[in-house]
């Protein structure tokens, strides 16, 4: 008798070659997928923080007189982010239009000093520290309190 075709062992082999490389190729995809979009949030971030810097020079040019506060605050207007700076009204706040993703929770400070910006910044990915020089160090894994606070 001349069968074509497989036998029923032979798809069950099959099978189970195709579910164990699913299992192990499943978090090496995954990982990949979580690192990408980690990486896209700390470049927004960048960019951001970029931003900032430059409305704020640009209205330290424009208005030279203007003293900068040093907390930045989320106006309920289209939920965008605003300076405040304690010699102008609503009109000339200094206006942080980002066209990027914005972060979720944001406690930045800016120096009028050293003309540094410093503070934290949550993604849906991450969650970042700008420090003394602008690099973003990663702290969602911190044991600090406060950081674990912020990044929740």
């Amino acid at each position: 008798m001349n069968k074509k075709g497989f036998t029923l062992i032979e798809l069950l082999a099959v099978i189970v070659i195709l579910a164990v490389i699913a299992l192990i190729t499943t978090p090496l995809i995954t990982n990949t997928i979580n690192t990408s979009r980690k990486n896209a949030d700390r470049e927004s971030a960048r960019s951001y923080i970029s931003i900032i810097e430059t409305k704020i020079t640009e209205a330290i040019l424009e208005y030279p007189n203007i003293e900068i506060g040093s907390k930045l605050e989320t106006s309920t207007k289209n939920d965008m982010y605003t300076w405040s700076c304690s010699n102008c009204d609503d009109s000339n706040k200094i206006k942080i239009d980002f066209k990027g993703t914005a972060p979720q929770k944001v406690s930045l400070t800016y120096d009028q000093n050293d003309g540094k910006i410093r503070g934290l910044l949550k993604y849906a990915n991450g969650c970042w520290k700008v420090d003394d020089k602008g690099n973003l160090q990663d702290i969602k894994d911190s044991t600090n309190k406060d950081y674990q606070n912020f990044c929740k």
